[in-house]
Parts: C-alpha cells; structure tokens; sequence
C-alpha cells in the first residue's frame, strides 16, 4: 500500500510539472521580462478571469514575435463577456518593447491569426440588460426593457417590451424576434434576418427597424486591440462559438499564467 501511495504522489507531481508554467502569476503580475509586460497590459486590457499566453521567444528589438497563442477565459469585450477565447499568431509586430513597461503596447500587424471564441447565451442577456436598462434612449425616449435572448441550434430566440413615444399614445411593445447570427466586416456580431412578431399591433416599418438598432450589435471587434477577424459562427443550445477558417492550436513554448484568483 505504501508502495501503492508513493506511486500516486509521484504520477501527481509528474503531472503538475507537466501542465505548470514558467511563470506563475496570481492576482496581480510582477513583471520579469519583456513579455510579462506585454501579458499585464492584456490582463489590464480585458481583466480576465484566466489566462494563458505561449511565446516562441523573446521579441526582438523592434518588437517582433515569431509565434503566439493566447488562451483568455471570461474576458470582456465591447462590455460582452466572452466565455473562451483563443487565438494563434504567426509572425506578430508589436510596437518596440522598450515602451512596454508604460503599457504603451501596440499591435501593429501580424502574417496570420486563428481564432476561437464562445458566447453564453447569459452573458449575451447580461450585455442586452446593461444596453437597454434606462441608458440607450433615443431623441424621443423610446428604449427596451425586460429582454432576454435564447440561444437554440437552429436560432435565436428574443423578446422583450419596446417603450415608444412615436405613436399616438406611448406604449410598451411586446417584440419577439427569431433571428440566425452572422459576422459583419469580419469584426461584429448582428442578428441576422430577424423575423419579428409584434403583439396585435400593425407597427410602421421604421419603427421596428428603429428598435432593433438599439441592440445591434451584439458584440464588436473593431474595439479588440488585435487584428482578429472572424469566418464562421456555430450555434449550440445555451451558447454560440465563432471562429476563424482555421482553429487555433497550442505550440510548445515559454509560457506564462494568470489567475486573477
């Protein structure tokens, strides 16, 4: 048995040798060479709640490097929450190192990117409350209310009290919407070919258009400080996944780890 025992203890320190970084961080980073600064500046960027980010190697002077891949789990972009992403890149120019330390960190190109990213449909709700809870109000004071989104495999599936003053008298609207997903420009997320049920109410066009404007879209890129785009997106019960026309793989490297707790 005792054999038994110290054959496990040895299996587990064998596997957490396997699966440990070279650099460990925990709340907050202590920064040791070029590329931890370059790891604090996307952990202040998108506070993530984990993340790991694999290096070929140093950069060089003008703030090249060779290959990256960055694995982020519950990161916030463009106030979205995004369960998973992860991205590979080949041939990165950031800006010189020199200037990392400040946080002064610029992505300026980079020869190929493969990326992966998953969307609860909760936190797509959360972002939709955050959007329409009294703070998006047009000219006239119209705004959403109350909205929820489900997402199924074959669709989404959204409803929720549109509050106009466009009519004769001000109303809350019920609007449900079925709608499939799709990338815009590469960079953003908006509901594609919405089917809107109205309750009993024969609606003029600009207004239906004008509240789903309010919501669109749903996520944007164009604010993510990497040049990532997008090809594909794949709906699943409770969650939808996007990616690039390649998945993104790890690579055997320098490795550094963050937990925020």
């Amino acid at each position: 048995m005792r054999k038994f025992l110290l054959s496990l203890i040895f299996i587990f320190a064998l596997c957490c040798a396997a699966f440990a970084a070279d650099y460990e961080f925990k709340g907050s980073i202590n920064a040791q060479d070029d590329v931890s600064h370059l790891l604090n500046f996307y952990v202040k960027k998108f506070t993530p709640e984990e993340l790991l980010l694999t290096v070929s190697g140093q950069p060089d002077a003008t703030g090249k490097i060779n290959e990256l891949y960055m694995d982020l789990k519950g990161v916030v972009i463009d106030k979205v929450r995004l369960d998973k992403l992860t991205f590979r890149m080949y041939g990165v120019q950031f800006n010189e190192p020199s200037n990392w330390k400040s946080g002064n960190v610029e992505c300026k190109e980079a020869m190929r990117i493969q990326a992966f990213g998953t969307i609860l449909e909760r936190d797509i709700n959360q972002s939709l409350r955050d959007k329409t809870i009294g703070r998006k109000k047009d000219k006239k004071g119209d705004y959403w209310k109350d909205v929820s989104l489900k997402i199924t495999p074959k669709n989404l599936q959204g409803k929720g009290y549109y509050h106009t003053n466009a009519l004769v008298l001000p109303l809350d609207i019920l609007i449900e919407i079925t709608s499939g997903l799709k990338i815009v420009k590469a960079k953003e997320l908006w509901l594609d070919r919405p089917a809107v049920k109205i309750n009993r109410l024969d609606l003029p066009d600009y207004i239906t258009n004008k509240a789903l404007s309010q919501i669109q879209p749903l996520l944007n890129l164009n604010k993510f400080p990497l040049p990532l785009s997008l090809h594909k997106i794949t709906l699943e019960k409770g969650k939808a996944t996007l990616s690039t026309r390649q998945l993104p793989k790890s690579f055997t490297g320098t490795t550094y780890h963050y937990k925020a707790r």
